[in-house]
Order: C-alpha cells, then structure tokens, then sequence
C-alpha cells in the first residue's frame, strides 16, 4: 500500500467518525435536538426495580416503602413508633444497612425473568433517595452494597446478567440525597443555592462514574424537583453523556433534571408516577406503572392492592396506543428475591406478548388511539396492518370496530385463535367494520383480551 492510499484510507475513516458522532453544547436547545436513539421506541416494555436498604424494614403506611427514611423523619411518628416496636427505641436507620444481607440474590435468574415477562429493557435503582449505592462508589464510603450490607456490586452483577440476556440495561439515579450533610449545606446556602458542593463533589462523579463504569442505555434521573437544573450540572453531564461518552450513540435519559424540565427538557418524558394521560402524546414518553402501590417491596401491602394480569396488560395496551413505553416496577425483599405474586404478573404479560407482541413491539400509534375505553389500537407503519385491542368478548359474538374502512380485500386475524371455526368479516361504507367470531370451546380463545390484525384496511 503507498503512501497515497494509506492516506485516502486515514482520510476516509476520519470523515466517517466525524460524521457518525456529533457535539451537543451545554444549553437546552442543542440538547433536545437530540434524537431518541431508535430502539427505545422500538421497544415498548420494560422492568423497573426498586431496591436498597428501605427493602429490610419493607414498611409503609401509605404508597411508598421506599421513602421510609424520609417517613420516619416527617410523618408525624407513626412509622417511628412502628420501627421503635420491632427494633427498640435507639435502632438508627443505618442500622438496616448490614440486614440488607441479598442472600438469594441471583441476578441471572433476575434477568431470565425479565426474559421471559417479553421485557427488552431493565431500569435499576443504582442510588435511591436514601443515598445508600448499589455498587462501590468512592463518594458513599461505606454506605454502599459492597462495604456495607451484602458485599455485592449489585449493579455489576445485574448488569452482565441483563445483557447476556440480550436485554438493554439501564440505571435509575436520584439526583438529591434526603439528608446529604454537603446537599442540605448547599440548600441552606440560598435559594437558588449560592454554592453546589453536593454536586461537584458527588453527584456528577458518580453519574460519571456509572457511565463509565457500567455503561448503561438509559439514564433515569429523578429527586429533582427541589432545585432547578443549573444547579444539578444537569446540562453539562447530558452535553458529555451525548457527546464524549461511551454509550453516546445509544444511551437515552428521561426529563427529570431539574424542577423546570419534567415534561419540557430531556429525552422521553415521564409526567408524574403511574401517569397514562389517556391521549395522545407526540413527544416520547413513559409510564412507570406500579404492581400494587408501592415501588419498593412493602410487607404490609394487602393483596387487593396488587393489579390483576388483565389490569396490567390493559394498561399497557394504552400506554402503547398513546405512544409510551410501558416500564414496569418490581420491589425485591431484602434476601434479594422478587416476590411471587410480582413474578406470576411477569409470567402473565410474558404470556400475552408471545401471542400478541406482533401488535405491540416496533408498533406506532394509530390515526385514533381508541374507539372506546374497551377497544384501543396500534398499528405497524412499514407493513400497514392495524391492530385492534378488545377488552370483552360481545354477548352475539360480534365486534364492531366503526373507526376502520375495510374492503372486499381485507383480512382479519384474532392473534391466538385456536378453533377452525372460521371468522367472519362484514365491510360497511364509508366506515365499519363487524368481525363474528364463532361461540367455541374457552380454551379455543386467547386469553386476557382479544387482539385482531387487519390487513388491506385504513
């Protein structure tokens, strides 16, 4: 090779690279300008999972077990004279830490789990509000799972397992800690604070540090809301996380950065827990969606308080039609297991997906999102079937989906339909369809809701 073409060569790969990566400047407007990376919109489901040392007491007398610290400081005793119960009455809550012992920890059979539920992706709490970390991190010396409590890094372990499954991982970080020495300084200092200790000498290094070290495909950031994003750095780590890091081509981030980005800056936006606006909505967004009330695992939650199956698969059947993506929590015990009755509802949607998931993975948002509050759509923008989602099977056997304008050559399928009864379709003009599905055995029918597929159909 002469030097020519050794140069050319040079020449060439550095106009390749140069035009694959791109700068993002520290501001808001070059920062949305961003594009999602594709496969998070491809994706549609994913598992979030809450877990610390508020696992050990597992104790809340209202929504969240995973904010017991703050509870045992501001909700007026009660859950201090809870703990003061079974603990004793000079029990601290750091005293929890070496009781957080994950035992039956296995992350790889966490992950298979997860594979099996159809998620794609996996969110994990590396740093909740509590401060406590998940892996070793150099700015919570022993208040972290590897030098106090199981003597894992938690976020490695689960890490290597989710990607061996073929799964993206990704990492959840609270941006403020509730009782930080060097945060509540910064705090007292103004408002907005005069000073930004806490974030120089933590929060953005280990930020950086999870990055780096774990490189995940989503960062989630919350514990915004009490301080607006200059004070966070929030642009500056997003300007180095797109532009100089090693996932800038992959990684996407959620809106939680400051108290004035949620729903206006970012990536995908989140709107509040549990939120399904119930509507389109054009900018990316997601649905954190709890199994029963809680993110962290609660003792105390009642059965009743758990979503069915069919609850949750019609949850995320509107979330998919609206445009999100469907993220949803699970809360290990402190012995590292998942429970149950979370396991069974993963198996369920698992179960639904295997059957449907044509209808929802890679799918986009129909010209309508739904007829009623029973019947919800999706459609497929490269093969342009339409996929129609049905909460209830009609006393006659007859579904009727008026938004849709059929013709001599439309095709209809319902996804898991076991019987060789046939199915029949009736056109009506300008709009209309009714689709008859024949009275067959219970086991013929797919189970939870009923999902039809048309074809050569608008």
């Amino acid at each position: 090779m002469n030097k020519y073409t050794l140069l050319l060569l040079l020449l060439n790969t550095f106009f390749i690279s140069n035009t694959k990566s791109q700068s993002y400047n520290a501001n808001w407007t070059d920062l949305n300008s961003r594009p999602n990376p594709g496969w998070y919109d491809q994706v549609k489901f994913g598992i979030f999972i809450h877990f610390g040392v508020y696992s050990v007491p597992a104790f809340a007398t209202h929504d969240y077990a995973e904010w017991y610290w703050y509870n045992l400081v501001n909700d007026n005793g009660t859950t201090q004279k809870w703990q003061d119960q079974h603990f004793g009455e000079h029990f601290q809550y750091q005293d929890f830490a070496p009781m957080f012992n994950c035992r039956l920890f296995n992350p790889d059979e966490w992950a298979s789990i997860f594979q099996k539920s159809g998620a794609k992706y996996v969110v994990l709490t590396s740093k909740h509000h509590e401060g406590y970390t998940l892996w070793k991190s150099d700015q919570s010396w022993s208040w972290n799972s590897v030098e106090n409590g199981p003597g894992i890094d938690i976020v490695g372990k689960l890490t290597n397992s989710v990607k061996a499954q073929g799964l993206h991982m990704g990492l959840y970080h609270s941006l403020y800690e509730w009782f930080n020495p060097l945060y509540l300084a910064d705090k007292k200092s103004g408002n907005p604070p005069t000073q930004n200790t806490y974030v120089k000498e933590v929060l953005l290094n280990q930020l950086r540090d999870i990055v780096l070290k774990y490189e995940p495909d989503i960062v989630w950031a919350d514990g915004e809301w009490e301080q607006y994003s200059d004070y966070w750095g929030s642009k500056e780590f997003l300007s180095w996380l797109y532009s100089d890091s090693p996932v800038k081509e992959t990684v996407v981030v959620n809106d939680r950065w400051g108290k004035e980005t949620r729903g206006v800056d970012g990536g995908f936006y989140t709107g509040g827990d549990n939120w399904q606006p119930g509507h389109l909505v054009t900018h990316k967004w997601e649905n954190c969606q709890t199994i029963g009330s809680s993110y962290g695992y609660n003792e105390n939650e009642p059965a009743e308080a758990y979503q069915d199956s069919t609850i949750l698969i019609q949850e995320f059947v509107e979330t998919v039609a609206c445009g999100g993506n469907f993220l949803l929590d699970v809360g290990p015990n402190a012995e590292g297991v998942i429970p149950n009755n979370m396991v069974d509802r993963l198996y369920d949607i698992g179960k639904f997906l295997s059957i449907n998931g044509e209808s929802i993975y890679g799918s986009s948002p129909w010209r309508i999102q739904n007829q009623t509050q029973s019947i919800w759509f999706t459609t497929n923008t490269t093969t342009g079937a339409i996929y129609a989602f049905s909460y209830y099977f009609p006393e006659d056997g007859v579904f009727n989906f008026n938004e849709i304008i059929g013709s001599k050559s439309t095709i209809v399928e319902l996804f898991g339909y076991k019987s060789k009864n046939p199915i029949t379709i009736e056109t009506y003009q300008p709009k209309g369809i009714n689709i008859t599905v024949p009275f067959v055995s219970p086991s013929d029918y797919p189970p939870f809701i009923y999902v039809f597929k048309f074809i050569n159909a608008y």
